[in-house]
């Protein structure tokens, strides 16, 4: 597996992959300007023999970072994917001198909250209706 940072000619795949794993896609628009115009914006993708499995997008402002989204799809999940994608992110976050970073996850994504758990996010407090369809979502941090 390769982990690398996206390039403009990878949106359409993440597009699609957001598609199918995640229940409010970005269109096209918003992972275009992500990968090339958010200055504080890093998107990675990783992929296998030129097919990819998961991305990660996340945001660098100052000393804090916070992960935007995260997917990989469904066929290659429980096969570390994820985690490297977070491991990568943090080495990157080192470098830059980061503090902490910050996420929401749904509460019903359970194994993306143990992921969480497992790489040291601490749950802060609830957001009751975050998202569009009424759901809460946890709001988590890492200190580095």
């Amino acid at each position: 597996m390769n982990i690398r940072k996206a390039e403009l000619k990878d949106a359409n795949l993440i597009a699609d992959l957001e598609a199918k794993c995640l229940k409010n896609p970005w269109p096209l628009s918003q992972i275009e300007y992500e990968i090339s115009s958010n200055p504080c914006a890093i998107t990675i993708i990783a992929e296998k023999d030129g097919e990819l499995l998961g991305y990660l997008d996340y945001l660098i402002t100052f000393d804090s970072s916070s992960i935007c989204r995260i997917a990989v799809y469904h066929e290659h999940r429980n096969k570390g994917i994820a985690s490297s994608l977070l491991e990568e992110m943090d080495k990157n976050l080192k470098e830059n001198s980061v503090s902490w970073s910050t996420l929401e996850v749904r509460t019903s994504n359970g194994n993306a909250i143990n992921l969480y758990k497992k790489r040291g996010y601490e749950l802060i407090t609830t957001k009751k209706a975050y998202y569009d369809d009424g759901e809460d979502a946890l709001y988590m941090v890492r200190c580095y």
